[in-house]
């Protein structure tokens, strides 16, 4: 599974340095050509920079809440189930060994 996740996160690397790759290269083209101004393409650029980045968080976001639904689908604990039975389990033994003092006293 953790080869799985890396492997899809390295697809996804190269597929967004290859098309920032074509984006500037098609803004180059554009200012060369007179179409557009250098301060137009750097806009442009950080406009598709700053929408990138945010529909990566909402694909981050997804992909985790996909990610735990498989997991729970498997049954496997997440790290709130473990720390809830960690609790229940040091309540449990603080009663065991109240319940003690109160047997030995």
């Amino acid at each position: 599974m953790n080869e799985w996740l890396k492997n899809g996160f390295f697809l996804g690397l190269g597929a967004a340095v290859a098309g920032k790759e074509k984006v500037q290269t098609y803004l180059d083209d554009l200012v060369s050509k007179g179409r557009i101004t250098p301060k137009e393409a750097e806009e442009f650029a950080e406009n598709l920079i700053q929408k990138g980045e945010t529909k990566e968080d909402e694909w981050s976001q997804a992909s985790k809440e996909r990610v735990q639904g498989m997991f729970h689908d498997m049954g496997l604990a997440t790290s709130d189930d473990i720390e809830n039975l960690e609790a229940k389990i040091n309540h449990l033994e603080k009663m065991l060994e109240q319940n003690a003092d109160n047997n030995n006293a």
